[in-house]
């Protein structure tokens, strides 16, 4: 019994321990948020992280299976907004696969500009404009 709860209480420990070092959408959305503060004009480069190979903005209404034939990836790795307005989601491609992060509308606002996004390679030098309006970051493209 000794031995069970034991190996039990391993397994949750380091259960937790692997949960706590996954990053989180709140680690993406706070990493945005650092990044549209820093300037009117930013890199869009500069929202995703540095193993990233391309990437794009899911905005409200846009259907699943046209962000996912337009970052070529599976229709089940993207968030669906279809049917929200409330969020956005950033799509990140990597080496290790596909990332989506979801978070509200509220700090920053990726969606304001009309039309969907297009994908971004990790190295483009596009930019896009911050405003600050209603302590929200509005980001246009």
């Amino acid at each position: 019994m000794k031995r069970t709860l034991a190996a039990l209480s391993l397994v949750l420990v380091a259960a937790g321990v692997m949960t706590a070092c996954a990053p989180t959408d709140g680690d993406d959305e706070e990493r945005i948020v650092r990044t549209v503060s820093e300037g009117s004009i930013i890199p869009v480069a500069d929202l995703v992280p540095d193993d990233a190979k391309r990437f794009t903005i899911v905005c409200p209404y846009e259907s699943v299976e046209d962000v996912a034939t337009r970052l070529g990836v599976p229709a089940k790795t993207v968030p669906d907004l279809s049917k929200r307005d409330d969020a956005q989601a950033l799509i990140v491609v990597t080496a290790d696969g596909v990332d989506a992060a979801e978070f509200p509308r509220d700090r920053v606002d990726l969606c304001s500009t009309e039309g969907a996004w297009a994908v971004y390679e990790r190295t483009d030098t596009a930019t896009a404009a911050v405003a600050r309006k209603d302590d929200v970051y509005v980001v246009t493209r």
